[in-house]
């Protein structure tokens, strides 16, 4: 399972070790796993998206 966040801060990421870097930019979507989200958004480099319900969105 993965959750959607949206990237605050462009920069150079990476999900899990055994994956690739990936580029985001500012305003981005992006799903990544629950204990990544709650990292970046922990470090203010993302926040956790909802959608017009308010409602989290899952990958």
């Amino acid at each position: 399972m993965k959750v959607v966040i949206e990237i605050l801060e462009s920069g150079t990421y990476q999900d899990q070790v055994w994956e690739g870097t990936f580029l985001s930019t500012k305003g981005e979507l992006r799903a990544v796993t629950p204990s990544y989200a709650a990292q970046l958004i922990g470090q203010a480099k993302a926040a956790l998206y909802l959608d017009d319900h308010g409602e989290m969105k899952f990958a």
